[in-house]
C-alpha cells in the first residue's frame, strides 16, 4: 500500500500530465487520465471521498452533464452511436468525480499547474510553426493542417487562453525571469495565431480581453482614466468594424474600373465569353467577362503541371480559381493574361489563391475576405461544400429543423448524425454528402439531442456555478469561461475528445478550487 504522500505525488503527476498532454493528441490527453482514475481507485478512503462528493451542489451539477447524456439513451435508436458517446464523454464524470473528492492544490501546485500547461501550448505552438514554415517533409497547402495535434479551432482556444493567462502572471508576478518569459511567449502566441489564421481564437481573445480590460478599468481606475480606456476601445473596435465591412466591395462590381469593360474579341482575333448575370467581382472587377478559355487552356497548360481542367492543391476547380485571380488583377482571361501573369502567380493560383492580394494581405485579413467571399455564395443560392462559415450556415439551419421536428426532449444521445442525414435528404441539401456533418455548434447540438428541456438544463449547468462561486473564484476562470461560450457557438467542442477534456477539465479545476474556499476567498480571489 502506498502513503497518502504517494498517492498524492501520483495525483499531481497526473494532473499536470493531463494540462500537458491534452496539447499533444489522443494518446497523451487519455494516459493522465487512466493515471488519475486508477490512483483515485487504488487510494481507497471512499467514505471521505462519498461525504466531500454528497453534499457539494458544485460537483452534482457538472456531473449532470454526463448523467442527461445517460438518460439520452433511453429514447436513441442508434445504441451503439450513443455508447461511443458516452465514453467520449466520460471526462464529463470522472475529472469532476476525482478532484472533488480530493484535497484542493495549494498555491504553489496551482502555478505549477498552469506553468505546464503555458510550457506545452509554447512548445506545441512551435512544432505545428515548423511544418507551416516546411521543416518537416509535410507539404502544407492549406495552413490549418499545420495545427498536426488537434483541429486548428480547438488548438486556437488553448492559445487564445494561455495568452490570457500569460498576460496575467506577467503583471502578477514580482520575478522578473517569469514575467519577461511570459511576454515573450505572449509576442509569440500572437504571432503564431495570425500566421495560421486562427480567426475563432483570435476573435475570442479580442472579444475576451475587451470585456475584461473594460470591467478591469471600471473597477481599479479611475472614472476619467475608465472612460477614457473604454473609449478607446469602442474607436478601435468602430475601426476595425469599418476596415472588415470594407471587403465587402471587393467582390462588388466597380463601374469605374476599366476591367469591367465588355471586349469582343481577344488581340489573337478570338471571341470573348461574357456573363454579367453571375455578378461577383473580385477588388471590384467583374469574374465571368472578358473569357476565352481555349487560349486559357492553352496558354496555362504551357506553364503549369496542373491541368487547366484539373482542380487546384485545395481541391477547388483551377478554372475558376484561374478567373477570379485574373479578375483580381484586372486581367483579361485570354493568352495575352496568362502571359502576363508572374511565376509567383502561377504559384498561387496552384496553390488555391484567388484573389492576389491574398499574397499581400496574409494571415487572419485573408481569412476574413474568404468568409465573406463564402457568405457572398451562400446567399445566392450556390453549394456550400468545402467551405468554412457556408457549411455551418448550412448545418445550423437543418439543425433547427430537426429542433422544431423533436423540441421538447430532442431525438436522443445517439441519433444525432441520422437525423442530420435524413433531414439532409429531406430538404435536398446542396451538401455533398461527405460533408453531411453535424451542426459544429454546441447549443445546436445539445439542442438537437435533448430538445428545449435539455438546453435550458445546459444553460443552468454552465451559469448557476459561475453566479454561485464568482466571488471566491479565480481571475483566470473568467477568459476560459467566456472562451468556452464563444466556441461553443462555431464548433461542437464537447463533441471531440481534446473539446470536452479541454472543457471539463478547467472548468472542474477552478470550480473546485473556488468550491472548497481553501486558496481562492473572496478577500484574495487572485491567488
Amino acid at each position: 500500500m502506498l502513503s497518502a504522500a504517494w498517492h498524492r505525488h501520483i495525483f499531481l503527476f497526473g494532473l499536470i500530465g493531463l494540462a500537458a498532454g491534452m496539447l499533444f493528441g489522443t494518446v497523451p490527453t487519455s494516459i493522465p487520465q487512466i493515471i488519475l482514475a486508477a490512483n483515485w481507485l487504488l487510494e481507497g478512503n471512499f467514505k471521505w471521498k462519498w461525504q466531500q462528493l454528497k453534499s457539494n451542489k458544485i460537483f452534482w451539477i457538472l456531473a449532470s452533464l454526463f448523467f442527461l447524456h445517460v438518460i439520452g439513451m433511453t429514447y436513441t435508436e442508434n445504441i451503439q452511436r450513443g455508447l461511443d458517446d458516452l465514453r467520449n464523454k466520460m471526462p464529463l464524470l470522472v475529472l469532476p468525480l476525482i478532484l472533488f473528492s480530493t484535497k484542493p492544490l495549494s498555491i504553489k501546485e496551482f502555478k505549477l499547474l498552469f506553468g505546464f500547461f503555458f510550457l506545452s501550448v509554447f512548445v506545441s505552438s512551435i512544432c505545428c510553426y515548423l511544418v507551416y514554415a516546411g521543416f518537416t517533409k509535410k507539404v502544407i497547402i492549406d495552413v490549418r493542417k499545420a495545427s498536426v495535434f488537434m483541429s486548428h479551432i480547438r488548438f486556437s482556444l488553448f492559445i487564445a487562453f494561455a495568452i490570457i493567462g500569460l498576460l496575467y502572471y506577467s503583471i502578477k508576478e514580482k520575478q522578473i525571469w517569469i514575467k519577461i518569459s511570459c511576454a515573450i511567449s505572449t509576442v509569440w502566441l500572437l504571432f503564431f495565431m495570425y500566421k495560421l489564421e486562427m480567426a475563432t481564437g483570435f476573435i475570442s481573445l479580442v472579444l475576451v480581453g475587451s470585456l475584461l480590460l473594460i470591467l478591469f478599468s471600471l473597477k481599479w481606475l479611475p472614472k476619467k482614466v475608465s472612460l477614457a480606456l473604454v473609449l478607446c476601445i469602442l474607436i478601435a473596435s468602430a475601426f476595425v468594424l469599418k476596415s472588415a465591412l470594407s471587403s465587402l466591395d471587393m467582390y462588388n462590381k466597380n463601374s469605374s474600373n476599366s476591367a469591367n469593360i465588355l471586349l469582343e474579341k481577344t488581340k489573337s482575333g478570338g471571341v470573348y465569353l461574357q456573363d454579367t448575370i453571375f455578378g461577383l467581382a473580385e477588388n471590384g472587377n467583374l469574374i465571368t467577362i472578358n473569357i476565352n478559355d481555349r487560349e486559357l487552356e492553352k496558354e496555362w497548360n504551357l506553364r503549369s503541371s496542373i491541368r487547366f481542367d484539373g482542380a487546384d492543391k485545395l481541391g477547388n476547380g483551377l478554372r475558376y480559381t484561374l478567373l477570379r485571380y485574373m479578375a483580381s488583377k484586372g486581367l483579361t482571361k485570354d493568352s495575352v493574361g496568362i502571359i502576363s501573369l508572374s511565376q509567383q502567380d502561377i504559384l498561387n493560383i496552384e496553390n488555391g489563391s484567388s484573389n492576389y492580394k491574398y499574397g499581400i494581405n496574409s494571415g487572419l485579413a485573408t481569412k476574413w475576405r474568404e468568409l465573406v467571399w463564402e457568405y457572398i455564395k451562400y446567399k445566392r443560392g450556390e453549394n456550400p461544400s468545402g467551405h468554412t462559415l457556408s457549411m455551418r450556415l448550412e448545418f445550423w439551419k437543418t439543425a433547427s429543423y430537426i429542433i422544431g421536428d423533436h423540441p421538447v426532449f430532442g431525438v436522443g444521445t445517439g441519433d444525432i448524425q441520422d437525423s442530420f442525414n435524413n433531414k439532409y435528404v429531406e430538404t435536398n441539401s446542396q451538401l455533398e454528402v461527405v460533408w453531411r456533418l453535424r451542426c459544429h455548434n454546441q447549443y445546436f447540438a445539445i439542442g438537437v439531442a435533448f430538445g428545449c428541456v435539455g438546453l435550458l438544463l445546459f444553460m443552468f449547468y454552465l451559469l448557476y456555478p459561475a453566479i454561485v462561486l464568482r466571488k471566491d473564484i479565480h481571475y483566470l476562470y473568467w477568459p476560459f469561461f467566456l472562451i468556452a461560450l464563444l466556441s461553443f457557438v462555431t464548433e461542437d467542442t464537447l463533441e471531440t475528445q481534446s473539446g470536452v477534456t479541454f472543457f471539463i477539465f478547467f472548468q472542474t479545476l477552478f470550480l473546485w478550487l473556488a468550491s472548497f474556499k481553501e486558496i481562492h476567498s473572496t478577500k484574495k480571489p487572485t491567488e
